[in-house]
């Protein structure tokens, strides 16, 4: 497999991705406008995601099953087929009950058709030694498709004036972006590499399989890891509001650098902590560095006092997404570097992520509840307790790193 294609099917997973994430989080960009089209309370607004959290967590198992022992060009097309369809039907008749059952079937499409068989065929598209460039390439992609995505839903909205027609055209241009992904499917990710033709297709029924998987500490390493690695960055969101309620910065410049944060250093963060981890040959290095830079990174903004100059705060605001985002973008790599089977890689992932990705539904409400009782004093309560986090994080890091260079000189 050249280069060329591999990092043109780099791209096809990265816009499958950024495709099919557009619909589930829609009210991020357009919460009052969806409100609005279905006449939904706040409350039933957020029934919608745990509708997909909750669904998705149920499949999680069966999806890392399919995707193990069935073709991924052909998942990620049914997939990616549904997500337009959803797309559309949702645009055609936007209601709450619709809507309810849309987003449980977005999760049957994202959460387990889709994402073990995309985290299997990053895996599967570079050798052992490249493993920290595709997934930082992967996530570097996910990052520009997101943004052009963005970019084009806010303008198919504001093309009329009519709030619930530029929203349905939103969802038409999402459901043709979808489409779009479809064919660079189709045309760039191919069943086999040549770093999986021997690779066999689990023989056991997938309830051994499941029972397989965990049994193995190397699964559980990457539990915890993905645990601490997502959890910190769910905590870069809360730069934004630090920076502007105790900082004292104007929430349109903090605005500003939580986009910067958000998407520009993402797409390089991806590459560049991708291309020197597979220099240096660990990811778990890396990532243990940056886990204990984090916890630095802490305690001097916790030591910041109001009115520090704008440039003090940007350097270190900054420096935090960038460590925190190197950790997410390659942390999935070190799959490899714990040698997790490469025939049991789709229901590892779905094990990893069912129980990893927990801070999702936990530290969100649990930061919120802090800032709620304490006031500002919550982001103390908060950046300690990521410290904490993060210091779990770098133990568990080192542990893979060790046992990675024990198999290598095995």
């Amino acid at each position: 497999m050249t280069n060329f294609t591999k990092y043109m099917r780099l791209l096809a997973l990265g816009i499958t991705f950024s495709a099919s994430m557009a619909l589930p989080y829609v009210h991020i960009k357009f919460y009052d406008v969806i409100r609005e089209a279905t006449q939904a309370t706040n409350n039933e607004l957020g029934l919608l995601m745990t509708i997909f959290t909750g669904v998705g967590m149920l499949l999680y198992i069966p999806g890392g099953v399919l995707a193990d022992r069935r073709s991924p060009k052909k998942l990620l097309i049914i997939s990616l087929a549904m997500m337009a369809a959803l797309n559309t039907i949702f645009a055609v008749h936007t209601s709450y009950v619709m809507a309810l059952l849309i987003w449980a079937l977005l999760a049957v499409s994202a959460n387990m058709i889709q994402w073990p068989t995309l985290i299997k065929a990053v895996r599967d598209t570079g050798s052992k030694e490249e493993q920290g460039r595709m997934f930082g390439t992967f996530y570097g992609a996910t990052g520009i498709f997101s943004s052009l995505i963005g970019f084009a839903g806010a303008a198919l909205y504001s093309s009329v004036d009519d709030r619930i027609q530029g929203f349905h055209y939103m969802l038409y241009g999402q459901a043709v972006i979808a489409v779009l992904a479809l064919i660079a499917v189709a045309m760039f990710v191919d069943d086999k590499t040549e770093y999986n033709q021997n690779v066999s297709v689990p023989e056991e029924n997938p309830f051994k399989s499941a029972l397989t998987v965990m049994k193995l500490p190397a699964v559980w390493m990457m539990v915890i890891l993905i645990f601490c690695g997502y959890g910190m960055y769910i905590g870069i969101a809360y730069m934004t509001p630090y920076t502007t309620n105790v900082l004292g910065v104007s929430i349109t410049f903090g605005a500003i650098l939580g986009t910067i944060r958000a998407f520009g250093l993402r797409i390089l963060t991806g590459p560049f902590s991708g291309y020197i981890s597979d220099k240096i040959g660990s990811t778990a290095k890396i990532l243990m560095v940056c886990f204990l830079l984090l916890i630095g990174m802490l305690f001097v903004l916790l030591r910041l006092p109001a009115g520090t100059s704008s440039t003090m705060i940007i350097l270190l605001t900054m420096m935090f997404s960038f460590f925190g985002l190197v950790v997410y973008t390659i942390m999935f790599s070190c799959m490899e570097e714990v040698r997790i089977p490469p025939q049991y890689t789709g229901i590892s992932v779905s094990v990893i992520s069912l129980l990893g990705y927990l801070p999702d539904g936990i530290f969100s409400p649990l930061f919120g509840h802090w800032l709620d009782v304490y006031g500002n004093e919550g982001y103390r309560i908060i950046f300690y307790f990521l410290a904490m986090i993060s210091l779990i994080g770098s133990i568990v890091s080192l542990l893979i790193y060790r046992r990675g260079k024990a198999m290598r000189n095995a």
